[in-house]
Parts: C-alpha cells; sequence; structure tokens
C-alpha cells in the first residue's frame, strides 16, 4: 500500500473533494494525511473526521499589495520547508493538491523531493494555481469539457468533483426533525457558501415574510454575516406553523440538503456536486467576484444540463417568483432531479482511485 498526502485546505471547496479522495483511498488500504490551512473554517471542518490526521501549514492568499505580497512570500516560504520536512516524516509517495494558496509548498516541496504531483481543479474554468502548477505536475484531473493548454502528454485526464461518502440523502421526516422543522413543513434551504453570502442573507430577511406566508418554510444557512438575520414564525389558517430558522454554520450538508423541497445556493463546484449527490432542485447564484467569475461558468454548465436554475446576483429582484415558479411545479422538479443524476454520475471517483493507485506504484522519475 502506499502513502499519499493531500493538500485541502483554505476553503470548503477545497477541503471537501480531499476528504472525499481521501476516504476512497483509505479504503483501499491507502494510508493517506491531509494538509489544512491555519484559517478557521478549516479547523471547524476537520473537527468532523477526528480519525484523520491533520497538519496545519502556514501560508496566506495571495495579494497584490506590497505588504501583504511580502507576507505571501515569507509564509509560502515557511510553507516550502515544512512540507519537506512532512514528506520525509511521512515517506510520502504521492502529493495531491486542490487548489489554492495552501497547494504551492506542498507541490515545489514534491517537485524537489522527485515525488509526483497531482492537481484536481473543480471548476469548470482552471484556476490559476492549477495553471501554473500545471508546468511541474504529473498529473491534473479537470472536468469534461474544459481545457487546459499545452501541457505533456498523458498529463491531463478527466474527472468529476469528489463527493464525501457521508453526502448521502436520507428520509426527509429524519433531517426535518434535526433541524427542528415539523413534518408539515415544505422547506426552502438557502446557503452562501462554507462563509456565508451577505446579499443572499440580505435577500432573505427582506423576503421571508412573504415566503412564510406562502407557505414556505426556510433554512438559512447563512456564515457569520447572518448574526441579524432572526428566526421567525408564521401560522397559517390551519393553525400549522412555518418558521424561518436561521444557523451561521452547518456541518450536516447530508441532512440539510435531504429536508428541503428547493435549494438557493452558490455556485461553487462542491456545493453543486452535494446537490447532485442528494438530488436537490436548485436556484444558482455565482458569486459575481470569483477568481476568473468561475462560479457564472459552473452555473453555465449545469443550467446546459437542464439540472439548475441560474440566477445572477445582479437579478436577484426575480428570485421570489423564481422560487414559486419552481416550489410548486412539481412537474419541473422531477425533470430536475433526473438531469441531476447525470451531473452525478461523471462525479464517479473510482478513476481517479485506481490511476492515483497506479501513480503511486510508477516510477514518473526513473
Amino acid at each position: 500500500m502506499s502513502n499519499f498526502i493531500i493538500s485541502c485546505g483554505g476553503t470548503g471547496g477545497h477541503f471537501s473533494p480531499g476528504i472525499a479522495i481521501g476516504q476512497a483511498l483509505m479504503r483501499q488500504g491507502h494510508k493517506v494525511v491531509f494538509i489544512i490551512s491555519q484559517k478557521k473554517i478549516d479547523s471547524i471542518l476537520a473537527e468532523k473526521y477526528p480519525e484523520y490526521k491533520f497538519y496545519k501549514a502556514p501560508g496566506i492568499a495571495f495579494s497584490k499589495s506590497p505588504i501583504a505580497l511580502a507576507k505571501f512570500a515569507f509564509t509560502q516560504m515557511r510553507s516550502l520547508m515544512f512540507s519537506i520536512k512532512l514528506l520525509t516524516q511521512e515517506n510520502c509517495d504521492v502529493a495531491i493538491s486542490f487548489g489554492g494558496f495552501n497547494s504551492l509548498g506542498l507541490a515545489l516541496a514534491a517537485k524537489i523531493r522527485s515525488i509526483p504531483v497531482v492537481l484536481h481543479e473543480a471548476n469548470h474554468k482552471v484556476g490559476n494555481a492549477t495553471r501554473k502548477l500545471s508546468y511541474i505536475a504529473n498529473r491534473v484531473y479537470i472536468p469534461s469539457g474544459v481545457e487546459l493548454r499545452r501541457r505533456k502528454n498523458n498529463l491531463v485526464k478527466y474527472a468529476g468533483y469528489p463527493v464525501r461518502e457521508e453526502i448521502q440523502a436520507i428520509q426527509k421526516s429524519q433531517a426535518k426533525e434535526f433541524f427542528g422543522f415539523k413534518n408539515h413543513e415544505n422547506v426552502l434551504l438557502v446557503f452562501g457558501g462554507s462563509q456565508g453570502s451577505l446579499p443572499i442573507n440580505n435577500w432573505v430577511a427582506e423576503n421571508a415574510q412573504y415566503l412564510l406566508n406562502k407557505k414556505i418554510s426556510i433554512l438559512c444557512i447563512g456564515g457569520e454575516n447572518s448574526n441579524n438575520l432572526q428566526n421567525m414564525k408564521v401560522v397559517d389558517e390551519n393553525s400549522l406553523e412555518h418558521n424561518l430558522i436561521n444557523i451561521p454554520f452547518c456541518n450536516n450538508m447530508a441532512e440539510a440538503l435531504s429536508l428541503c423541497e428547493v435549494t438557493i445556493a452558490r455556485a461553487g463546484a462542491g456545493s453543486i456536486a452535494e446537490i447532485a449527490r442528494c438530488k436537490v432542485p436548485s436556484i444558482l447564484i455565482p458569486y459575481p467576484y470569483a477568481a476568473d467569475n468561475h462560479q457564472l461558468e459552473n452555473a453555465k454548465y449545469v443550467e446546459r444540463f437542464g439540472a439548475a436554475i441560474l440566477v445572477e446576483q445582479r437579478n436577484l429582484d426575480t428570485l421570489t417568483k423564481e422560487i414559486e415558479d419552481l416550489f410548486f411545479n412539481d412537474s419541473l422538479k422531477e425533470s430536475i432531479v433526473k438531469n441531476l443524476s447525470i451531473i452525478d454520475n461523471l462525479n464517479d471517483i473510482s478513476k481517479i482511485v485506481e490511476d492515483l493507485t497506479n501513480i503511486a506504484q510508477e516510477n514518473f522519475y526513473g
């Protein structure tokens, strides 16, 4: 069996696929350790997996301002030295990176140590880290239909987004009970990524009363920006409650996705993959300031499959109508669910695991 180090820190979108690949490799008997960042979000996410070994690497995000750039360079040098030591300590056979500022130190250290470097790009527009590090990589996994220009032969393989093994739909009644909803409530799930979204939270605050009056209950996972979003309750003509429940963070996304009829979400690759796994009709609102506007590309890709509805943030004034049109249209929801199965099938990770096993066993530097 082989030893893998996976760098997957910085955001939930990097963390989740790293965990998924690690889980699949460990099921095959391989040893896996994880590198995460020193950000609070990584520590919170890692708490769910006390049985796994996590290392916190130095590093901050890239910035063009002189002071921040100097800090970035300094922490990346520390990350490089940290990674060189860790590769030796863990007797690493393959180093895997899921992008972000946490990926540079490990990739360079592995190259120096002549250890195969593997990259995974989740989005439908290749990120800057993947583009730059692909020059030293031995394998790059990218989504089908995405291009990575001018690279050596056999570098690129097409692969979907690895989904953690615990992300599976459960009974709706069980999921509602987990979050405190009654069984009669039909729930709209709203979440803006691992750190929340202020514009989406503001939209919830402005429209919650209207939706509750329409007998649409709401679970909002609002992040740190949702402290001012108060829980609400409306009692209908039949004396039945319809609730808005706001929570700042959720480490139980399988339950959250299982309780709802429809979800509103950002268009991160991880959110889309988990929505597809749980077969939830969704309205995707891409984060307009994401690097290279990659969330818009992600949403357009899923929309072409008929597997989601795309609403850009500048058009939030149309969102309430879109929700009503989808929420109470069973045939449309059924069509979207059917098409989500196609998206989910593309996220099969068995071929990635097989390929990683082969990489670990081959002599890439012979």
